[in-house]
């Protein structure tokens, strides 16, 4: 391939010649490729919500303490290459090139049955190629992010990670994962692995016993973090601090952790809390409060109640748990507010739109189509709702921007990652 575009676009095509994709299938084509960055530290999360931002605040503070630290997150909001960080920085597009060939070099060598099973899916190969990346730069360490549950996740081929995280818990992607809060909790379980720590936020006791029988057979020390463990907790319309303290003699840091963080999500008190904890399991003693504090208060996920444009905010929200993550956060902001929504139709978009009615935050509603083949049509999601009173339709996410300007009012665009992708990429390029 000669640039980044003609990789996306096979990469785009996987689907259409993947049969099928088994964990075991995954292994092989790890070992065919000569396991790259197999000995290399990993720190492996997984959960419903947040396990994007405690990936970034991990890997950040990694770096702080001057490892070499790639991160590997999902999914990507307007090019593939975000997947991609090493050091704080994204992937090259020569990089990008080099890797794919590796990985594509691999597929070559098997014969058609062997394609059909072995030829990794779109995750996978993207996951192989950021592993690739990882051994070509002789990382230090690496904070992977599970894509789809746990168990059979295509990152969940490692015997032995050095820590494991689990982050809040909450019903998505129920038809592959189950339509319970417990079998959906068995499937990240399913990261925890023999004799290796394990940090997890209190998901409840029906979630939390799960994660704590696991623990226990697999003799995995384990680690919850609570509210109980947050105090001080201060908010504005741009940032958020607390005092932590994780609670464990084991993991004691030599103070309570003042952390200040550039968001005014007030979710991410959970995945930097957590963050703090894995990285102290990880780092041991070497673990320093001030240079993880710095890390925090310097770091931002992008996409997450991030403001695009002065007045306009994106958040990836696209469940009950996580609409009402951010509702929560959007309640603790004074002014008038509206919401630009569009989701997919997989998702339960009935009840995310549900709790953004009843939370009565908002003065104007905006439903809007999204640019992709799984999106739900905005007339349809107005259908649902019992009450359409301040409820609009729009066609696009651009006349959507259009209509919220006519409004004195913060807008708040949420529902699904892709409707976020396509809201950055509007933003960026000035076409709004």
């Amino acid at each position: 391939m000669k640039n980044v575009r003609d990789c996306e676009e096979y990469l785009l095509n996987i689907p259409k010649f993947k049969k099928k994709t088994l964990l075991s299938d995954t292994v092989k084509f790890y070992e065919l490729l000569g396991s790259p960055g197999k000995d290399i530290k990993k720190i492996h999360v997984a959960g419903t919500n947040g396990k994007g931002s405690t990936c970034f605040y991990i890997s950040s503070i990694l770096c702080a303490h001057g490892l070499k630290t790639g991160l590997f997150t999902s999914p990507h909001l307007v090019s593939m290459k975000e997947r991609f960080v090493f050091d704080k920085e994204m992937i090259s597009d020569e990089e990008f090139v080099t890797v794919f060939e590796k990985v594509k070099s691999g597929i070559e060598t098997l014969d058609d049955n062997e394609k059909e099973i072995l030829h990794p899916s779109f995750f996978e190969f993207l996951f192989l190629m950021f592993m690739e990346w990882m051994s070509m730069k002789k990382a230090d360490a690496i904070v992977l992010e599970t894509g789809l549950g746990g168990m059979l996740d295509a990152t969940n081929i490692f015997e032995k990670p050095d820590v494991c995280v689990i982050c809040s818990i909450g019903l998505d992607h129920t038809k592959e994962l189950g339509d319970t809060i417990e079998s959906i909790a068995k499937q990240k379980a399913g990261i925890i692995k023999e004799n290796v720590p394990l940090v997890y936020w209190d998901n409840g006791k029906a979630v939390n016993d799960i994660l704590e029988k696991t623990a226990k057979k697999k003799h995995s020390p384990a680690y919850r973090i609570e509210e109980k463990n947050i105090s001080d907790f201060v908010c504005d319309e741009k940032h958020i601090a607390f005092s932590f303290n994780n609670g464990y003699d084991k993991l004691k840091f030599v103070r309570d952790l003042s952390v200040n963080l550039p968001t005014s999500a007030l979710y991410q008190r959970i995945n930097s809390s957590l963050a703090l904890t894995a990285s102290k399991v990880f780092l041991k003693e070497e673990f320093d409060c001030d240079k993880a504090a710095k890390a925090l208060k310097e770091g931002y996920f992008h996409g997450r109640f991030e403001e695009v444009e002065r007045g306009f905010f994106v958040d990836g929200a696209h469940n009950e748990d996580a609409v009402g993550k951010l509702l929560e956060s959007v309640g603790s902001i004074k002014g008038k507010k509206v919401i630009i929504f569009g989701a997919c139709k997989d998702k339960d978009y009935a009840g995310m739109l549900d709790l953004v009615s009843k939370s009565h935050y908002f003065d104007k509603i905006i439903l809007t189509n999204i640019n992709s083949e799984r999106a739900v049509d905005s007339k349809t999601m107005k259908e649902c709702m019992t009450d359409a009173e301040n409820v609009y339709v729009t066609d696009s996410l651009s006349e959507a921007i259009d209509l919220s300007k006519t409004y004195d009012a913060a807008v708040y665009i949420a529902g699904s990652l892709y409707l976020v992708g396509e809201a950055v990429s509007i933003f960026k390029t000035g076409d709004n």
